[in-house]
């Protein structure tokens, strides 16, 4: 395939308004097709509101959120089922049957960098995943007395308040948010206070589920910490079965991590086409964010790493300040984010645009590595840290043959010296964030619907005497983002260049 195409999918010479607007709007489309049904069929519980509301809907929105969802792909049905699977999990565990249920999830409250300049506002993965709601330091609490098979949902959220709104925009306020998030009933934050207290006390005994650890509103936590205290509740984590809830992605996760992904891929392509000697990693870091934005992105999935020749030795370098040798390999390491999914991905390739022979011969190793790995998911199944031991079997293999490692070293050592030369995990699961539930271990065999990256690298510092002089201060890394299915696993950033006379194709051929 003529490495140009890859740019031709969406942008041409030129990320075009038009040819941007056409795919979303065919992908708005397939995505009310696939879930939205005709209003006749609607329940009366599931409608989203009309006016203006404290973040987009299919009402002010259209173009971002398709008709009857009420975030992009996701309907009101779906987050509720989800409530409903979590309570389930929670009130199953073991000695906590016959108990009263309180569960807390927080929002993130904002994060100021200084005074009254505040960060991106980004909202609690979880509490996300469970209600749509954007506003910030907003409460769900789901209440399951012992006595009773349901559970009730207050929704604490930020009343209207015409002074507040002068400043940071419009809320939706307690009168609309039941509606909007189709939760049982809606209170201003102001109340949560007495509410806990009240409820905790009343509902002996029972359990309170809440994230003590790294808590994402710190302002609640001391009231949580009080109503313990009064009402003698245990303290459990939902975090745990919320996590092995979000590593299995639905079908509308499935759709949007396609699109975050292929968003970030046709990106880093962009960024190859603008690379040329003289220019900033700075600059290369500009094009890919503004791609992405021009896309469809919110913004970056996390600051990425664009780092020029020996500077890709560092596995965390995000400078991004130094100009582009002509002999050097460029990596990056980008994502974007689409509606909170993620996609990451990593990419290495020849400033110049054309491999050296040694270059090439490190980059071909780990492609192939990668390669065979992303078989391994569909053959086996394997858990991640199995994915990694395989990483490092076929990494030292390959050194040893290409004469970069010595034969006569044993297979342990050779897995060690492997290791050595790629230090980071081969993999981890993608979603919400970039490390997608991390209390689902890395042991657990891989499943269907699962999302997760394949990230094989060689990382030869300029002064590691181990290796040949001709490959030393050279940083390779090849990611992918694969879709487990019940068949052959799905790369879902499969637009993004990686074979060598496809990158060689694209590096060079568009200005800046």
């Amino acid at each position: 395939m003529n490495g140009i195409k890859y740019l031709s999918l969406r942008f041409g010479k030129l990320v075009t308004k038009n040819s941007t607007r056409v795919l979303r709007q065919k992908y708005l489309r397939q995505m009310s097709t696939m879930q939205n049904p005709p209003d006749s069929e609607l329940k009366p519980q599931f409608t989203i509101p009309k006016g203006i509301v404290g973040q987009p809907t299919c009402h002010t929105h259209p173009h971002l959120v398709p008709h009857g969802h009420l975030t992009c792909g996701i309907t009101q049905m779906e987050y509720k089922e989800r409530r409903e699977v979590l309570v389930s999990k929670l009130i199953g565990e073991v000695d906590n049957v016959h108990r009263s249920h309180v569960i807390v999830i927080p929002a993130a409250r904002k994060q100021y960098m200084s005074d009254k300049i505040p960060y991106v506002f980004r909202q609690n993965s979880d509490f996300f995943y469970l209600t749509g709601c954007l506003e910030p330091s907003a409460i769900l609490v789901m209440v399951k007395p012992a006595t009773r098979d349901t559970y009730k949902s207050i929704l604490f959220v930020h009343d209207k308040d015409s002074h507040a709104e002068l400043w940071e925009g419009p809320r939706t306020g307690c009168n609309v948010a039941a509606t909007l998030f189709a939760v049982d009933e809606a209170q201003p934050v102001d109340n949560f206070n007495n509410f806990l207290h009240r409820t905790v006390a009343a509902s002996k005994p029972s359990v309170l589920w809440y994230h003590n650890e790294t808590p994402a509103n710190p302002d609640i936590h001391e009231t949580i910490r009080s109503s313990l205290r009064q009402g003698q509740a245990a303290l459990e984590d939902p975090q745990r079965a919320l996590h092995q809830m979000r590593v299995v992605k639905s079908p509308a996760e499935v759709e949007l991590m396609k699109e975050t992904c292929y968003i970030g891929s046709q990106s880093v392509n962009m960024a190859m086409a603008c690379t040329k000697p003289g220019v900033s990693e700075h600059a290369i870091s500009s094009v890919f964010e503004y791609t992405c934005r021009m896309s469809g992105a919110e913004h970056g999935a996390f600051p990425p790493v664009v780092a020029g020749g020996p500077r890709a030795t560092h596995i965390h370098y995000v400078a991004n300040n130094q100009l582009l040798d002509p002999r050097d390999m460029l990596l990056i390491d980008a994502g974007c984010q689409r509606w909170l999914y993620n996609s990451d991905i990593s990419r290495t390739w020849p400033v110049s645009g054309k491999f050296s022979k040694h270059h090439r011969i490190l980059y071909e190793l780990v492609l192939s590595v990668q390669k065979r790995l992303i078989e391994l998911l569909g053959e086996q199944r394997p858990a991640l840290d199995q994915l990694f031991d395989h990483m490092c079997r076929l990494l030292g293999t390959s050194l040893q043959q290409e004469g970069i490692l010595p034969k006569n070293i044993d297979t342990n050592e050779l897995i060690g010296r492997a290791y050595r030369l790629c230090p980071h995990h081969v993999s981890h699961y993608l979603g919400l964030d970039v490390h997608d539930a991390p209390l689902v271990r890395r042991r657990v065999p891989v499943c269907a619907n699962m999302v997760v990256t394949v990230e094989p690298g060689i990382y030869i510092r300029p002064d590691d005497t181990t290796v040949p002089e001709e490959f030393r201060g050279v940083g390779i890394r090849i990611e992918d983002d694969v879709l487990i299915t019940e068949g052959d696993p799905i790369v879902l950033t499969d637009a993004c260049a990686k074979e060598v006379h496809d990158i060689e194709a694209i590096v060079g051929k568009q200005n800046i």
